[in-house]
């Protein structure tokens, strides 16, 4: 396998003046390029997204309007693909609205709605900003219109077949007493209130322009510390994928990681990854419990994936209070490099759903298909608890830029194999020990919100008629999925016949 890029080679056979003059030129002009300083940019257009990451909870069941909330930069916008802030640069924002559902008698869901409205670079004036939630990230929770909006509690699996199914086949228009009175004194009942706990990412955007100050500067990004080219020769033999155990490619094997095991441990420990459990009966209990209360299961098994028919020695998650999405990573070790040091390969992979699959016979779960995103986000998350001295890339443009997984869906990569060269460091204290300032509520008050919201969703949801709706919408939805779905299956054969065309005209040409 072909792991350093063509345009990484030294050329050959060109070595007249004018081809060396323009080289000069050349260099001369990315080397204005890269010194370009970034207070070229003054202004920040409206629609620029970036990330921020909340240092105090938010809850609907305690937020009042314009309360503060406070975050850093994770992500900071880019202006002409450049950062113009470094990260952890401190933001405040308030809250604009909060409805909590109280005990349902008015609200069947909770809402929040954020505005963040200042960035304050250290040693510097504030700089005014108006940016919205656009994601919550890795969360039950779904935003509209930049407002967060929280679960109904009796939209649930069981929720579904005992107060929907049950009536498609028949006329009856009220709930089933015996049924309603089963739902009441069983407590599978997920909490409706929405809690973003500290260490919670947020998606930004702005609604107006932002001025910026003209003496804004970035730090030059390091290079990495090792030997980009030896390194590829070490890692020649490197599987470009991970194999289930029935044999069928799974996941890609997208990146190298430098350091030690405790190096490694500590990194994504600080980051706020956890390493996953085994597959027991105590583990599928709770993820069961997590599916049925639509809840988060920070350290749910993973399925198991082979690298050179090895199992992974460590598997990091992170995920937040929703069991269906996570940032997953299987890691195996590798020979030591040229200079001794320890080398990992992983692999990166975010889930966006689960599903009940009849076609593979059990829960499965939906990935996203930019795997340039997800490695984005391991090494951001890294290097925001600074446990990273460099990052490089190694191309391999041999590799195919779509590809299926085991279970059918699309994965798009340019190739990259990114190498995160590690350094020793530790999780802040002060994370570690958060306290959570959300309380539900007595025993009491939320038995009564139960029974409230359990009737007040049958009476208006448990008939023929919601129950048709309800069957189309989800049918029509499924539709548009599948047609996605295909149209990626056609793109993938589409591109899978140009990659053979291709490798047979080079055939051919060898031949020549």
């Amino acid at each position: 396998m072909e792991l350093l890029s063509k345009s990484l080679r030294p050329h050959r056979g060109r070595s007249s003046p004018r081809y060396a003059q323009g080289h000069v030129r050349a260099l001369f002009l990315l080397l204005l390029c890269l010194a370009k300083p970034a207070s070229a940019c003054t202004e920040l257009t409206a629609g620029t997204r970036f990330w921020v990451r909340l240092t105090s909870p938010v809850s609907s069941y305690s937020a009042r309007r314009d309360m503060s909330v406070r975050g850093f930069l994770l992500d900071p916008p880019t202006c002409e693909n450049s950062p113009v802030f470094p990260i952890k640069i401190p933001v405040e924002g308030r809250i604009v609205s909060a409805h909590r559902v109280g005990l349902g008698l008015w609200h069947e869901t909770a809402s929040l709605q954020l505005e963040f409205t200042r960035l304050l670079p250290p040693e510097r004036p504030p700089i005014e900003i108006h940016a919205w939630v656009l994601l919550v990230d890795n969360a039950r929770e779904e935003v509209k219109k930049g407002v967060i909006h929280g679960i109904r509690a009796t939209d649930t699996p069981q929720g579904t077949i005992s107060s929907r199914l049950k009536y498609m086949p028949s006329l009856h228009l009220y709930p089933d007493p015996f049924l309603l009175s089963y739902k009441l004194l069983f407590p599978v009942f997920p909490e409706p209130e929405i809690y973003l706990e500290t260490g919670t990412d947020l998606e930004l955007e702005l609604s107006h322009s932002a001025s910026l100050p003209a003496d804004l500067s970035y730090p030059a990004t390091p290079p990495p510390q090792g030997n980009l080219e030896e390194l590829a020769e070490d890692l020649a033999g490197l599987p470009e994928r991970t194999f289930t155990r029935k044999g069928k490619e799974a996941d890609v094997v997208n990146f190298v990681f430098a350091g030690s095991d405790a190096q490694l441990e500590q990194a994504f420990a600080a980051a706020g990854w956890k390493q996953s459990d085994r597959v027991s009966r105590r583990s599928v209990r709770q993820s069961l419990s997590a599916f049925l209360l639509k809840d988060g299961y920070p350290t749910a098994p993973m399925s198991a994936q082979l690298l050179d028919n090895r199992t992974p020695e460590l598997t990091f998650e992170k995920t937040f209070d929703s069991y269906e999405k996570r940032d997953h990573l299987r890691i195996w070790s590798l020979p030591p490099g040229h200079d001794g040091e320890p080398l990992w390969a992983g692999a990166a992979v975010r889930e966006t759903g689960a599903t009940l699959s009849l076609t593979h016979k059990g829960f499965m779960h939906h990935v996203s298909s930019s795997l340039l995103d997800e490695q984005h986000i391991v090494v951001r998350d890294l290097q925001v608890v600074d446990c990273v001295d460099s990052v490089g890339a190694i191309a391999r443009p041999e590799m195919s830029h779509i590809m299926l997984n085991a279970t059918g869906e699309i994965f798009r990569t340019d190739g990259t194999l990114t190498v995160v060269y590690l350094k020793s460091c530790a999780p802040d204290p002060s994370e570690l020990h958060a306290e959570k300032t959300y309380h539900p509520g007595s025993r009491s008050f939320r038995t009564a919100r139960k029974w409230i919201l359990t009737v007040r969703s049958d009476l208006w949801r448990a008939n023929i008629l919601y129950s048709g709706f309800d069957l189309t919408r989800d049918t029509v939805q499924a539709v548009h999925r599948n047609s996605m779905h295909r149209a990626d299956l056609e793109l993938y054969h589409q591109s899978s016949q140009s990659s053979v065309v291709e490798e047979s005209h080079a055939m051919s040409r060898s031949s020549e």
